[in-house]
């Protein structure tokens, strides 16, 4: 059971040490966001501030767990990342806080955002965007698993001790996808506007791989021997490819905007009234994000219901690539293999509230809870709420978001977003660049875009920034006698 199972909880830790700031809840609540903030609302293009909003590239890379961590004694992130760059021996992994018995787990995301574009014309809204996507996520990781993880199977206070442990799920796959969004204003008057929308998601698989262990049940017996009394559960394999499969995926939301002015015949960028965008004191809104998934085909697949392995000497045993792993698996008995297995999208439910303080100056709050089943073959995104004080205008924005990772408050994660212009840098969790915690997390996002701020409809008809204002002279002709 050693290597094998060695290879598998290094496989855990590789997913578990590279995962946090997922959502990039600096982006998501900004009125210059454009396609960027239909990730987790997909009503923000119809009525969007700017009229069209053009994103050139962008890249968001996203770890954390709550297992290990990288020892931050010595030095910042920063100096960790310039010695692995000369070569040098990287930081000590600790084990994080006491391992209590609660299941650990962690997740990793790199996106690479290619082009997109959002558009706001009369009630409608538009969006297309391209985007390629990798993640891999754990769970179900249970302490003395995590000992066996970070120490090996050498780790003698674990000898000769049975245990059991159930729902281990490790899920990792890359893809690209093209996606298309409409929202609609369904009703504008009095002092709210309401607005429903829906992006549809056509995905190719590139690669994947899935590992659920229903039931594993084992003895160390010593640094040599290692039995599995029970093992039961499934796995598939799909080697890299251009196209390994076919998928889909969907994002379905409702929001509300109680506006500071009457809203009565709003038209976004197509009436006279609708050239400004109209200022509101609060929105909320409500998605479910990331419906969908993957079908991978000519993959190495199987599922073993209750099994049993013997390893008289765990050092020893040999796991050259899937096939490796499927003639470990069929070894254990009651094997059943498959050519194809599935893999679910990161589904998750969002709440999401913007509250304006003072002018430019709003305050905003993300909740997400991910819907992935324990028994499921579905990737997990880490649930999440955060709360972001920003500041905006159309030439600059900053954000600082604090954000709670599966609603541990004693560790918040705090990030810093800056936008200049068109151009975005940020990260949810800045602290380990500047100072020096342990690392569990780290984030980092990049946006270019190019932002059109007025349709060819209101050019020329008012200096942006000015709106009427009831009973001004604006309102009234200029008129001599």
């Amino acid at each position: 059971m050693s290597r094998p199972l060695r290879t598998i909880t290094c496989l855990l830790l590789f997913v578990s040490i590279t995962v946090r700031a997922q959502e990039q809840v600096g982006l998501v609540h900004g009125n210059w966001s454009g396609p960027d903030a239909l990730t987790l609302d997909p009503t923000r293009s119809a009525g969007q501030w700017p009229y069209a909003s053009i994103r050139l590239a962008g890249a968001d890379l996203f770890a954390w767990n709550d297992l290990v961590a990288l020892n931050g004694e010595d030095h910042s992130l920063l100096r960790e990342v310039r010695n692995g760059v000369r070569g040098e021996a990287p930081a000590e992994i600790i084990l994080r806080g006491s391992l209590r018995g609660d299941a650990k787990q962690g997740a990793v995301l790199l996106n690479l955002a290619g082009p997109a574009f959002s558009l706001g014309t009369g009630r409608h809204g538009f969006g297309v965007g391209l985007r390629t996507r990798s993640m891999m996520s754990i769970t179900g990781v249970s302490p003395h698993m995590g000992r066996f993880i970070v120490h090996g199977l050498d780790h003698r206070p674990q000898h000769g001790q049975r245990y059991r442990d159930e729902h281990l799920r490790a899920i990792a796959a890359a893809w690209s996808e093209l996606s298309v969004n409409y929202a609609h204003i369904v009703r504008a008057s009095g002092f709210g506007i309401w607005k429903v929308g829906a992006s549809l998601r056509w995905q190719v698989p590139h690669a994947g791989a899935a590992l659920r262990l229903d039931v594993l049940d084992y003895t160390v017996l010593d640094t040599m021997r290692a039995e599995v009394h029970e093992v039961s559960g499934a796995y598939g394999v799909a080697m890299p490819a251009g196209v390994a499969g076919s998928g889909w995926g969907a994002d379905l939301g409702i929001s509300y905007e109680r506006t500071l002015e009457e809203a009565d015949g709003y038209s976004p960028h197509r009436a006279s009234n609708g050239c400004t965008a109209i200022p509101y004191r609060y929105r909320v809104s409500a998605s479910i994000i990331d419906l969908g998934g993957m079908r991978f085909n000519n993959a190495l697949a199987g599922s073993v219901g209750s099994g049993s392995l013997l390893f008289p000497d765990h050092g020893n045993v040999q796991v050259q690539g899937p096939e490796g792993v499927d003639s470990l698996f069929a070894a254990a008995g009651d094997h059943t293999s498959n050519g194809r297995f599935r893999i679910g999208n990161p589904t998750a439910a969002v709440l999401l509230f913007d509250q304006r303080l003072l002018d430019r100056t709003h305050v905003g709050v993300a909740w997400v809870q991910q819907l992935s089943a324990r028994r499921g073959d579905r990737l997990r995104r880490p649930n999440s709420l955060s709360i972001t004080p920003r500041y905006e205008s159309r030439w600059f924005e900053a954000a600082v978001p604090v954000v709670f990772h599966e609603y541990g408050w004693r560790r918040p994660s705090v990030g810093l977003m800056l936008r200049f212009s068109d151009i975005v840098v940020g990260s949810d969790h800045v602290l380990p660049f500047l100072f020096r915690p342990d690392v569990d997390a780290v984030d980092l996002y990049l946006r270019v875009r190019v932002t059109i701020q007025r349709s060819p409809f209101c050019k020329g008809r008012r200096k942006p920034g000015r709106r009427h204002v009831p009973g001004s002279g604006e309102a009234l002709p200029c008129l001599m006698p």
